[in-house]
């Protein structure tokens, strides 16, 4: 796998971004934080299968990547890991885009415009609210 990929994880755990092993993933598709959730190649077929009930729950992509658990623990700085989910939008979409999966970036794109639409959203409300109770109190 490359390195580029397997820096980029370590990154998304340093932010905060990533649930690592199998329940952290399991409880992170439960919770709907799951965007994109990933498998080692070698891991073993019940991971696997929980990994997709998990990615079904939330609906998100399962993506198995190319490198092995010890790899992918070395990026995390764990001695291995065969599971992992991301629980930010953008990162999943970078991900994404890196790997090449484009079905899994298109999902994530439209999902990251309702996200920021809504954000938009609260904003404004925010907005409108300290500006009609700043009228009321005689503000600006």
């Amino acid at each position: 796998m490359d390195n580029n990929i397997l820096a980029f994880i370590g990154l998304m755990k340093r932010a905060g971004c990533l649930a690592a092993g199998g329940e952290n993933v399991y409880d992170a598709a439960r919770e709907g934080r799951a965007r994109l959730i990933l498998a080692a190649a070698d891991c073993g077929p019940n991971t696997v299968s929980q990994a997709k009930a998990a990615a079904n729950q939330c609906q998100a992509a399962l993506v198995r990547l190319d490198c092995g658990k010890e790899q992918l623990g070395a990026a995390l700085g764990m001695s291995q890991c065969a599971a992992l989910a991301v629980t930010d939008t953008g990162f999943a979409l970078s991900l994404c885009q890196k790997c090449g999966l484009d079905q899994a970036a298109q999902a994530l794109e439209a999902r990251l415009a309702r996200e920021k639409k809504r954000k938009q959203k609260k904003t404004d409300r925010a907005a409108a609210r300290k500006a009609g109770s700043d009228t009321r109190k005689g503000g600006k």
